[in-house]
């Protein structure tokens, strides 16, 4: 059940990995976020969230000594929400990806930790939801891979909405 899981939401894994050019070694970017969450499971049913906030990503690439090129992603992003009742939030979403590529290309493996947290004066206080995950992909089109979930805590595929 969990591979199931994380095989459907792979390709979107990978194709949010911004790869920099070749020649760079380190990329940054801050951006505006904003998100609507709504149908969490561990939330009362109706009860509807809004956050905006500042995300900052860093990407860093290097070549291991075998050769491999190792891609670090870090998202980081902070700010407050407010819910459908009118209460109050602070929140925080981090992501850390790491994609290592052998020179041949395939297989790659990928393996992440991902969290939100929400904490505030409402009904959605202390919303803590994150997952430790690996993927390993043999073939990108078709797109074959195998998947484990080393730990998931609370509803993140419902209730993480970054």
């Amino acid at each position: 059940m969990k591979s199931r899981i994380l095989l459907a939401i792979a390709p979107a894994l990978l194709s949010s990995m911004t790869i920099p050019s070749a020649s760079a070694q380190a990329f940054q970017l801050r951006t505006p976020v904003t998100f609507t969450l709504r149908g969490c499971t561990e939330l009362p049913a109706g009860l509807t969230v809004n956050g905006s906030g500042e995300g900052f990503l860093v990407v860093n690439t290097r070549v291991d000594q075998d050769g491999n090129t190792v891609i670090e992603r870090n998202d980081l992003v902070t700010g407050t929400a407010t819910d459908s009742n009118g209460a109050s939030y602070g929140f925080n979403y981090h992501n850390h990806a790491t994609m290592t590529i052998p020179p041949a290309g395939l297989p790659f493996s990928v393996s992440t930790t991902d969290h939100f947290n929400l904490i505030g004066k409402g009904q959605a206080n202390q919303l803590q939801v994150h997952f430790v995950a690996t993927l390993t992909v043999y073939s990108v089109s078709p797109f074959i891979a195998t998947a484990d979930f080393i730990n998931v805590h609370g509803s993140p595929f419902t209730c993480d909405p970054i």
